[in-house]
């Protein structure tokens, strides 16, 4: 019988669910995670924790449902992160949750410009602590040493996605909802990243991208 996995890398654990072709459940696994706080308004994930959860509870699925083949993962994230990360793909920093209001100076000071006014206009996006736009703004001013070495800012899940593929891939659902992502063009912002002081990169998939799951089986082992 064949079956599809849909993952949800969520804020407190990787949830994995394994649907029929008629659409019943058939299998499901839970694997949790920590959040860290190391000071006052920090909320981060140790990366490595999250993707050894994904790792952990796709191969659970497979191995209760071994007599039967998987024909696609489907995936998810907790609405938006950010982590630095060098050439090789190595974290840089924890994964920077959506719950981490360290940037909170920074967003109001932002908001109530000319400037913070077009940026949402732009993208949709609330200049608030939870963007990642913001966020990356903090790094900039007061971890320059990294936001200067790093080779790419990314969220949990392309690092999930880099990790078990070897490419870089975000989708539009969550690009969107970074701050950065123009919705009227449905690319990044050149004027926003010129701000931030970054630079394009990577290309913009669409969403709902699927993965074949006899990769992850061979990944898992």
């Amino acid at each position: 019988m064949n079956y599809y996995i849909g993952i949800d890398i969520g804020t407190t654990s990787a949830k994995a669910v394994a649907f029929s072709t008629t659409g019943d459940i058939i299998a499901k696994e839970d694997i949790g995670y920590p959040i860290i706080h190391p000071y006052a308004n920090y909320s981060e994930q140790n990366p490595h924790e999250i993707l050894e959860a994904v790792i952990n509870s796709i191969g659970k699925i497979t191995q209760t449902l071994n007599k039967d083949s998987p024909v696609l993962i489907s995936f998810s994230a907790a609405m938006h992160s950010i982590m630095a990360v060098d050439e090789a793909g190595n974290p840089l920093t924890n994964c920077i949750i959506w719950a981490d209001n360290r940037a909170s100076d920074i967003a109001e000071q932002l908001r109530e410009t000319k400037t913070g006014n077009i940026f949402y206009h732009k993208t949709g996006v609330p200049v608030h602590a939870m963007s990642p736009l913001c966020k990356l703004l903090w790094l900039k001013e007061n971890k320059y040493e990294i936001f200067s070495t790093a080779f790419k800012f990314i969220g949990i899940k392309e690092y999930v996605f880099f990790r078990l593929f070897g490419k870089y891939v975000v989708d539009t659902a969550v690009a969107s909802a970074t701050g950065f992502l123009n919705i009227h063009t449905l690319q990044w912002d050149e004027a926003i990243l010129t701000y931030a002081g970054i630079r394009r990169f990577s290309i913009i998939k669409q969403a709902y991208l699927y993965m074949l799951c006899r990769l992850y089986v061979n990944y898992c082992g």
